[in-house]
């Protein structure tokens, strides 16, 4: 593996150590509270980012330039979490999905712009040329398309093929019906991800998973009126675009449905 990928998924290892499993619910509360929070959750940072670098990449982390990125980074990384703070603050909410997944993207490009600065790199320089090859690029859209077909536009198809069976269908009790059928929307397309992903990675036992846990969580709905034909219906014409995706792929990037 290049010395960047090395570097890079070391910095990364230590941003999820230090975000997740070291960052107590006494060290959310106290950047929450001011600084002294903060400054903490930097401290641990810098100790988890040094010692991932450390062990599995080639850099030497006791020059003055290493130092001094390592502790740009700390600081950038402090920067986003006071800033992210201050937003849910003023909004008067607790964390959110989007809140997340932004702070998350920018400290995973944070890290890699630290893993070329370490190296002293450009993006220019990056060897992707013997990696990312013609070939590849053809089976990565492949399989990009096909997930988004299935996934996405298969979710819309069986929500209109199913719309007959949710208009007479009464709420549960305190439920409210678009948002329930939202609900239905999500999880179908977390339903497909999940059997076409098991299929390529040859699990059929992981669809049958997927199905039954799925059928425990509804079981107290099936008894209510048309719910179990919405249910059938429903889950078949999804589990039938996820297989129909698998299979396509599978005899499109192997050949066979069987890999050998």
């Amino acid at each position: 593996m290049q010395p960047i990928a090395n570097t890079f998924l070391a910095i990364l290892l230590a941003h999820l150590a230090g975000d997740f499993p070291l960052q107590t619910e006494s060290i959310i509360r106290a950047k929450q509270r001011g600084f002294a929070g903060l400054a903490i959750h930097g401290f641990v940072h810098y100790l988890a980012v040094l010692a991932s670098l450390l062990a599995f990449s080639p850099v030497r982390v006791g020059t003055v330039y290493c130092q001094a990125l390592l502790l740009a980074y700390v600081a950038f990384h402090v920067l986003l979490d006071f800033l992210k703070t201050r937003y849910l603050k003023l909004r008067g909410r607790p964390d959110s999905t989007a809140p997340f997944v932004i702070d998350q993207v920018l400290h995973v490009l944070t890290a890699f712009v630290l893993s070329l600065g370490l190296l002293r790199l450009s993006p220019f320089q990056l060897n992707t040329g013997g990696m990312w090859t013609d070939p590849v690029k053809q089976r990565v859209l492949l399989i990009l398309v096909t997930y988004a077909a299935v996934i996405f536009a298969g979710g819309y198809l069986v929500r209109s093929m199913t719309r007959s069976l949710t208009e007479d269908m009464p709420a549960p009790e305190g439920e409210d019906k678009a948002a329930l059928r939202n609900a239905g929307l999500y999880i179908g397309w977390l339903e497909r991800f999940l059997v076409l992903t098991a299929l390529l990675v040859q699990s059929p036992a992981m669809v049958g998973l997927i199905l039954t846990g799925k059928s425990i969580a509804r079981l107290g709905e099936l008894k209510g009126p048309k719910f179990a034909e919405y249910f059938l219906i429903g889950t078949l014409l999804s589990v039938s675009l996820a297989l129909g995706g698998g299979l396509f792929l599978m005899l499109t990037l192997y050949g066979s449905v069987i890999r050998r």
